[in-house]
């Protein structure tokens, strides 16, 4: 999907309202060890196509996709209400890893 002008702006407003309630947008759990998805060289990732059907891209206004630096799919996203989600998945088995959501009413401040 198309990268917009609001959906930076959503993505932005993630950032400052996990930063304001402590937490980082580093790929890091609570226990502040980096979200890792443990993907051993040789083994067959997911497709594109396939991971955000597994996502439920359809289901979003806006969808960012990416591999992250600890090679785990990663997935930022606006839903049709205006929350704005953050998610982790297994490149290989599809298993979620982490999620964040931050509601409409904490993302548009």
């Amino acid at each position: 999907m198309k990268n917009s002008n609001a959906f930076q702006a959503a993505v932005l407003a993630f950032g400052v309202a996990l930063a304001a309630c402590g937490t980082s947008t580093a790929q890091a759990t609570e226990s502040g060890k980096p979200i890792a998805c443990n993907v051993q060289p040789g083994q067959k990732w997911l497709g594109e196509k396939k991971i955000k059907e597994i996502f439920g891209a359809s289901d979003y206004m806006d969808v960012n996709f990416k591999t992250s630096k600890m090679q785990c799919y990663e997935f930022y996203a606006i839903k049709k209400n205006g929350d704005v989600v953050e998610a982790y998945y297994n490149p290989v088995t599809g298993a979620l890893i982490k999620s964040n959501l931050i509601p409409h009413a904490v993302a548009a401040k």
